[in-house]
């Protein structure tokens, strides 16, 4: 009988809670989904950095779990109250608490399984999909085999008895505390919030906002510029002031805004703004600790998919700083055509360059410049010639000069270190020819041109007669594309140019050369930006669909609740569209509200993070253009919400 029961009970609250079953079992096929790319040994062994893949994953499903327990326990807590006059009904009928609780349990059971089963046949066709985008990602010719594993449904399985086992004993907790009485009038019952006057409410708020300010203010001030170290005691300074500010501003800022209302009669008694205001004033009340916690993980929402964008777009950038070329050796010049034969038996060679770069003692650059970050002793000079096949390379313009003309070409970091530029503006090189200087680029450096420098001088050709040669180059582009296996082989070509032995009388040797390959290069790129992006994504994802559907059932639940309210509006003489237009306006304040403070804290997190990452990305207000987007991919997941939340409470009040 009680089976029965428990099984008419979870069919009917199926229709009753469809969004909340669809974000469940949408969350637990993401978990599933990264569990089994996490698992693939394809994955894995696309790059060496891939192989920390499958422990992020570990770590943020232990998030991600947390989340999707506050949202089932919030919701099973909802469910509860919705059905806690049925529950007092059978008490009244003679049922024992403990049959209703088991009856309770086994109910929701049934959904959690419900969800599970859908997740796993759902979650396998994600992985395909991510699937997918690693392939694109990496630029694979074939498709990387994503294999259903048993590991991945038991870890799935566990997460669900955590899940469940946790927040089914809290509502058997809660059911066992129950009386007749708080049964019966339980779904009238509001969060517990000690009334205060309007000053206290005022000093509340506005400390809260100080707070918040100071966090950012702090959190900013770790961020000052190149070479400063972020102290992370600071940093969980900063997100415990952050935090409390969150939760202090949602549960004041509802009574500002009832207070304009109110005070403002013009504005008061203004089409339905007076209904609006006090409805969305009670509501936020009644839920304010839940607001704030959504309002906190909208926060983290727009700040991971933020970092996971300022990740790419440095990656993007590290990539063409590093490798712009296939294949970049420095060595000594007699071991260059070992390295050209070794390339040339497994690709096919475009072109090449071997060059040369120049000492100039004088180190005209090195020395104008605070606290130069270089290690070189020496400033590095390149012909003229060999700097426009360097450009030409990488398939930039060439450049002209006059013969007393010279080019600086530095990093966008080292720029920030020349502190006073018309001390270069004429230089005189070791060989006692000087030169002016024509331009100053800051734009397609790379470090293929030489390391611990950050910078090259660009001469004339007959400017560096007399001059020492520093090192010897080699540049290739081959016609295939390169890879990190290739790599590995190259390196071993290089001959050890010392050898010592170390504290525990191990012989360790040094080389001076320098190998670095395109090929390589990408790969630990797409390994750290698939990490960074499906992990920030996941979180992301996750997080906005528990937002959604606390503030849907929220919503959908007031449409039953405060019927009567939009019959009397009805009798009144306000019409179907007006009365339409009021709900329309009621929700979108209720799902805007919790938005306002985490666009503007994340656009300042994101602001202060930029001072450290510019210096790896394309310019510097490029972060701009990321929160733009990255604020629409979160609109376009939310106003599905939304929307659905709209047309559902407009279908229950008709």
């Amino acid at each position: 009988m009680l089976s029965k029961l428990a099984f008419r009970n979870a069919k009917r609250s199926i229709k009753d809670y469809v969004i909340y079953l669809i974000t469940v079992t949408l969350a637990f096929s993401l978990i599933f989904a990264f569990n089994l790319v996490g698992s693939s040994k394809e994955v894995l062994g696309l790059s060496d950095v891939m192989n920390n893949f499958k422990y992020s994953m570990y770590i943020v499903n232990v998030f991600i779990v947390i989340v999707v327990c506050f949202l089932i326990n919030y919701t099973i807590k909802f469910m509860f109250s919705k059905r806690s006059k049925e529950f007092g009904t059978y008490m009244i009928l003679g049922i024992k608490k403990k049959q209703i609780s088991n009856l309770f349990t086994l109910e929701n059971i049934i959904l959690g399984f419900f969800s599970l089963i859908i997740s796993i046949p759902i979650g396998y066709i994600f992985s395909l999909f991510m699937s997918f985008i690693i392939v694109s990602i990496f630029e694979l010719p074939n498709s990387v085999k994503i294999d259903f594993n048993l590991n991945s449904v038991l870890l799935l399985l566990l997460y669900f008895l955590v899940i469940y086992i946790f927040v089914l004993f809290l509502a058997r907790k809660r059911i066992k505390k129950m009386k007749i009485y708080d049964l019966l009038y339980y779904d009238k019952q509001n969060e517990k919030i000690k009334k205060s006057n309007n000053k206290i409410r005022n000093i509340i708020f506005i400390i809260s906002l100080i707070l918040g300010i100071s966090a950012l203010v702090l959190f900013s001030n770790q961020f000052t510029g190149v070479g400063q170290e972020p102290s992370m005691f600071i940093i969980f300074i900063c997100l415990i002031l952050a935090i409390i500010s969150i939760y202090g501003v949602t549960i004041t800022l509802s009574d500002f805004i009832l207070n304009i209302v109110l005070k403002n009669k013009k504005l008061k008694y203004s089409k339905d703004n007076l209904f609006i205001a006090r409805t969305f004033s009670s509501k936020v009340k009644t839920m304010s600790f839940t607001l704030g916690t959504l309002t906190f993980l909208i926060t983290i929402t727009l700040i991971a998919l933020n970092i996971s964008s300022l990740f790419k777009g440095m990656f993007d950038y590290q990539l063409e700083l590093n490798s712009p070329y296939d294949i970049s050796v420095e060595d000594d010049k007699n071991n260059l055509n070992n390295y050209i034969d070794f390339i040339s038996k497994n690709y096919t060679i475009e072109d090449k360059l071997i060059y040369d770069s120049y000492k100039d003692l004088n180190n005209n650059i090195s020395s104008s410049v605070d606290n130069y970050p270089g290690w070189r002793s020496t400033d590095q000079i390149i012909k003229l010639s060999d700097y426009n096949k360097l450009l030409e390379l990488k398939g930039d313009k060439k450049v002209t000069l006059n013969e007393d003309e010279y080019i600086l070409h530095v990093t966008k970091e080292f720029q920030d270190f020349i502190k006073d530029r018309d001390k270069i503006k004429g230089i005189k090189l070791s060989n006692n020819i000087k030169l002016k200087q024509k331009d100053f680029v800051n734009k397609g450096y790379t470090y293929a041109w030489g390391t611990g420098y950050g910078f090259v001088v660009v001469v004339p050709d007959k400017a560096v007669e007399g001059l020492e040669v520093e090192e010897s180059h080699l540049i290739v582009n081959t016609k295939e594309e390169t890879t990190e296996k290739f790599a590995k082989e190259l390196v071993k070509l290089r001959e050890p140019d010392l050898c010592e032995k170390d504290e525990n009388d191990y012989m360790v040797c040094y080389s001076l050369a320098n190998v670095r390959v395109r090929g390589q290069e990408e790969a630990n790129n797409d390994g750290f930006i698939t990490i960074t992006s499906f992990v920030c994504f996941y979180i992301a994802f996750v997080f906005i669909a528990v937002t959604g559907t606390i503030l849907a059932i929220q919503s959908l639940s007031d449409s039953t609740k405060y019927k009567y309210r939009y019959s009397v509006l009805s009798k009144l003489g306000v019409g179907d569209n007006k009365l339409y237009k009021t709900i329309f306006k009621q929700l979108l304040i209720f799902f805007i509200f919790p938005i306002i403070y985490p666009v503007n804290i994340s656009f300042s997190v994101i602001n202060s993070m930029n001072r450290i990452f510019k210096i790896a990305l394309v310019n510097d207000t490029i972060y701009i253009n990321y929160f733009i987007i990255n604020f629409l991919i979160f609109l376009i997941i939310y106003i599905i919400y939304f929307t659905a939340t709209y047309f559902g409470f407009k279908r229950n009040i008709e």
